[in-house]
């Protein structure tokens, strides 16, 4: 990330923190929540012929998925592990501004992993956000993969689990039962990376 984007982001912290103490978390949450869904609304439309395809599409970058946020690797199964969060390079590169908690976002992360009925449409939080950066990330890739298909089915995607740069690593139990995997298959995959989702036809159907 060049330095302007850096700085954009961080003003863009600042602009969630300020809406958290004058508004509050409900209010927080929901406002970034409808910027990262028409973020990710405006994702491209794609359709891949095979799912093989569509794991061709995204080792080679041409997916827009892997366009959102980087090479994601599949671990069987229709399960997803990213190695790296998108917004992991600004944590580093700022390490002293985000060295302790910001004041409010605790609260905002446990409003993102709430029961809702968002979170249950999308399919993200309920236990998978570990800081503020996950309420934008995971609804944007949600309303992303809603652009995709496969044979023309469309996709839907589950958040399962994420881990924080501090190590502090959530699970979305209800999404992975929901979802039909095992929850140590979800364990092993955090062991390796910081991210773990899964993909599936918007009809239940397997992908893989």
């Amino acid at each position: 990330m060049t330095v302007a984007i850096d700085i954009s982001h961080l003003i863009f912290i600042d602009l969630i923190r300020n809406i958290v103490e004058t508004a509050g978390t409900k209010v927080a949450k929901g406002n970034l929540m409808r910027i990262a869904l028409n973020a990710g609304s405006k994702s491209g439309k794609k359709d891949f012929s095979t799912f093989a395809d569509f794991i061709l599409a995204i080792e080679a970058g041409d997916n827009p998925l892997s366009r959102l946020e980087g090479r994601a690797v599949h671990l069987g199964g229709g399960l997803f592990g990213l190695r790296k969060c998108p917004f992991s390079q600004l944590v580093t590169d700022y390490h002293d501004y985000f060295s302790t908690e910001l004041i409010g976002f605790e609260q905002l992360t446990d409003e993102f992993n709430a029961v809702s009925k968002t979170a249950g449409d999308y399919k993200v939080g309920l236990g998978a956000g570990v800081g503020p950066f996950c309420i934008f990330h995971q609804p944007m890739r949600s309303q992303a993969g809603g652009n995709l298909s496969i044979g023309g089915q469309p996709l839907e995607i589950f958040q399962l689990a994420c881990r924080s740069a501090s190590g502090k690593t959530g699970y979305a139990e209800t999404l992975i039962g929901e979802f039909g995997c095992a929850k140590a298959d979800v364990e092993k995959a955090m062991e390796a990376y910081m991210c773990c989702y899964g993909i599936r036809l918007k009809n239940g159907s397997a992908v893989c």
